[in-house]
């Protein structure tokens, strides 16, 4: 019974069931994993003016800047939540006031070297699951979709950015918890391959 049980236990790989289905697990673990308690999703449109310090010593030392000309803008890092407010709703639902926080990198287009970090923020209102104990995260897979920003006023020693910027914003309720999951035993690595090489190249396809 044993050498039947780790003869099936051998074919059980990671992938697509077999048209036949999977086999019956062999055991139930305990594990520690982030529960996702609730999340939701939403693309949001902000706009926001900054300031940049031109000339000898500033952010943008080099060039001349004029109205209307684009400065080109980047996602500096992952975009992150903090609730400032929560209330209870109905079970274990709350209304949360989340402060979101997008940094960016602002870069001279007359040096790409000198560039200007940013934190553009703006506020977000949501119902979720949310038990006390829970972390609110949007930095795995909230996306910056573009950022746009243009020379909006040049002054002495200072110019204006204004920067529209789109985001896909994901907010989750996680908590670290321990589950009970059907189990298969543990991965056993297959052996390292090397794909071969084409030889020869094969040409690009044709156009017609």
């Amino acid at each position: 019974m044993a050498d039947e049980a780790s003869a099936k236990q051998a074919v059980v790989a990671p992938g697509q069931c077999p048209p036949e289905g999977c086999p019956p697990p062999t055991r139930i673990e305990c594990i520690k994993v982030d529960k996702v308690y609730d999340s939701c999703f939403q693309v949001e449109s902000r706009s926001r003016d900054t300031t940049v310090t031109t000339g000898v010593g500033g952010e943008f030392a080099t060039g001349t800047f004029t109205v209307g000309q684009a400065i080109p803008c980047a996602l500096a890092g992952p975009i992150t939540c903090n609730v400032i407010n929560r209330v209870p709703t109905t079970g274990n639902f709350a209304t949360l006031t989340i402060v979101i926080s997008v940094p960016v990198t602002l870069t001279n287009p007359n040096a790409p070297a000198e560039t200007a970090d940013r934190v553009f923020t703006f506020t977000k209102i949501v119902t979720l699951c949310a038990p006390e104990g829970v972390t609110v995260d949007c930095e795995n897979d909230s996306t910056l979709l573009f950022c746009n920003c243009v020379v909006s006023a040049v002054g002495v020693g200072t110019i204006t950015v204004t920067c529209d910027f789109q985001v896909c914003l994901v907010i989750k309720t996680i908590l670290t918890v321990q589950l009970l999951v059907p189990s298969y035993g543990f991965c056993v690595p297959a052996p390292c391959v090397v794909a071969p090489g084409v030889c020869p190249p094969a040409p690009p396809a044709q156009c017609f």
